[in-house]
């Protein structure tokens, strides 16, 4: 009896080339703070034919049999060797097996073989059919807030298709963020014409990571200190609170949770940096008689999507305090 592990006929897939790739950079090193960047490509989209083709396929032959046994006698009268099997002990002068095991049991086992042979299967190849040509002209505007040198903030533009993309090497000195992004199309016969803005901001790093390091955490009079590092704007320094009444018994209650605005953070110059001050109390947060948890955090915001934040581990820093109150 022959048994096929071989199909006949199987579908296939292949990776198919996707449409066409171009690629611009645009290097700002401070000198020239706009650029025009034309791309070009292939919008296609994928279709598949179908194909025999001449393979090797397997299938499970049997070759012969064996012969498998299980169990045995010890005791005496029973002449050959012994099998070795489980335990079987007597019950009485009648019992049918002498000696304390099982009979010999034997049974016949088919012993397989895998046989390889010739076979055709059908497969899907694809294959990429090309709908238009894409032209692309690209402006990026670059702004930069501060003085500081910068070696060089890489920005990349990429037209896989008619789809455009970016991606950012920074130098670490600046965040870019990216502050305006527009994308046009028109067709004209069988070209898509793409008009795309790119608005970006750098903004120095080293003084916001600066301040973004957070000490002690207090309370008095209603009044929540932190220590804070050195701030030199408040530009796009954050703060929040989140204030929560812990209970024995039952579900802790969330009493304030949300960012906070400059006017509700009084900031001070210290001797190791900054102090920074929240009346809770203003705040609508009445602490009495109880225990709660306080949470500040500070963090660096933006009007606009950080595009290179992989570059920076830590954006963000916070302290908890608990408090009780008899």
């Amino acid at each position: 009896m022959k048994m096929l592990i071989g199909l006949f006929t199987v579908a296939l897939s292949f990776s198919a080339v996707a449409s066409t790739v171009d690629t611009k950079t645009f290097v700002y090193d401070g000198s020239q703070n706009s650029v025009e960047l034309l791309l070009k490509a292939e919008k296609t989209h994928t279709e598949y034919r179908t194909e025999d083709q001449r393979t090797t396929c397997y299938r499970t032959e049997v070759v012969g049999h064996s012969t498998i046994c299980n169990g045995g006698n010890y005791g005496p009268g029973y002449p050959g060797p012994g099998y070795p099997g489980p335990y079987y002990p007597r019950r009485g002068p009648g019992h049918p097996y002498p000696g304390n095991h099982f009979p010999r049991h034997c049974s016949s086992q088919p012993i397989l073989r895998t046989v390889p042979y010739s076979c055709i299967q059908t497969v899907r190849i694809p294959f990429e059919v090309k709908d238009f040509d894409v032209d692309a002209r690209v402006i990026i505007d670059v702004t930069k807030l501060s003085p500081e040198a910068t070696s060089g903030e890489t920005i990349k533009v990429t037209l896989r298709g008619d789809e455009l993309s970016y991606n950012v090497v920074g130098s670490k000195k600046f965040f870019i963020v990216k502050k305006k992004q527009d994308v046009r199309s028109t067709m004209n016969g069988s070209v898509k014409m793409i008009d795309g803005v790119l608005a970006a901001e750098l903004i120095e790093a080293a003084p916001l990571l600066k301040a973004i390091k957070m000490t002690e955490i207090s309370i008095e009079n209603d009044v929540l200190s932190f220590g804070i590092g050195q701030v030199e704007t408040r530009a796009n320094l954050g703060f929040s609170l989140k204030v929560v009444k812990l209970k024995t018994f039952g579900s802790d209650t969330v009493i304030l949770d949300r960012e906070l605005v400059n006017s509700e953070v009084e900031i001070t110059a210290s001797s190791t940096g900054s102090d920074a001050g929240v009346n809770v109390s203003k705040l609508g947060v009445e602490l009495s008689k109880g225990k709660f948890s306080l949470t500040a955090k500070a963090f660096a915001k933006f009007d606009g999507k950080l595009m290179n934040g992989s570059d920076y581990e830590e954006l963000t820093a916070s302290r908890t305090l608990i408090y009780k109150v008899r």
